[in-house]
């Protein structure tokens, strides 16, 4: 008879722990979204207040500068969360700012340099006859700016210690070596921008974290790799 109450304890106690694990993964989901936010307020203010975000491109484009350091802490939250067995996000977001924010920002400037000047480019000369064969050039351009980006803000927050300079030779060549990975998180930096322009409160509170971590998971896996390959 004692038998089965034992088992049922067990049982009861793996599907505590199951639940305790999901909701730690949610909440560290929403504080990361919360922080990013916070992080990225000017922005996120505009783009819940202005109707058509797009139509004033350049504005954005400038209040957008506050993104990289932002997602260079999101990494590092990820980092805590995957090293630590009791997260905090909160505090390993901040964290990871105050450590990646300079570095952070002047590759996001030097972005925000690149894909401006293509998208002036596109719109000086979209009414060209000779539009069509140099704007695949200026997009490819635009889009290889932000994955080299993105994946080397991934770098700042595994490698805190490693200089910035080599952190982006490595992104430049993880970017074309698995060119796969780059397209891959282009693609999902798309779904954030889309879910948060067309739904800003939810998409901006929901949807973020979700799939930053996907683009950090193939960051920190292309990395390693070339960290075990080295070694």
């Amino acid at each position: 008879m004692s038998a089965v109450p034992a088992r049922r304890r067990r049982l009861f106690a793996v599907r505590q722990e199951t639940f305790e694990s999901i909701f730690g993964h949610v909440y560290t989901a929403l504080m990361i979204n919360v922080s990013l936010i916070a992080a990225n307020l000017p922005l996120a203010i505009m783009v819940f207040a202005v109707p058509d975000p797009l139509a004033s491109w350049p504005f954005f484009m400038l209040l957008s500068l506050t993104l990289a350091p932002s997602l260079a802490a999101a990494f590092g939250a990820f980092k805590a969360a995957r090293d630590d067995a009791a997260p905090h996000p909160l505090g390993a977001f901040w964290r990871s700012y105050r450590r990646n924010a300079g570095r952070a920002f002047v590759v996001g400037l030097g972005v925000a340099v690149i894909v401006s000047a293509m998208l002036f480019n596109l719109a000086l000369f979209g009414a060209n006859t000779y539009a069509p064969l140099f704007a695949p050039t200026l997009v490819m351009i635009a889009a290889a700016a932000v994955a080299v980006a993105v994946t080397a803000l991934a770098g700042f927050a595994m490698y805190e210690r490693v200089s910035a300079a080599a952190i982006v030779k490595a992104a430049v060549y993880l970017a074309v070596r698995r060119w796969y990975f780059s397209v891959m998180a282009l693609v999902l930096l798309g779904l954030i921008a889309a879910a948060v322009l067309v739904q800003p409160v939810l998409g901006a509170f929901l949807v973020p974290s979700v799939l930053l971590f996907a683009v950090w998971s193939n960051a920190h896996f292309a990395f390693t790799k070339v960290v075990e390959q080295a070694g």
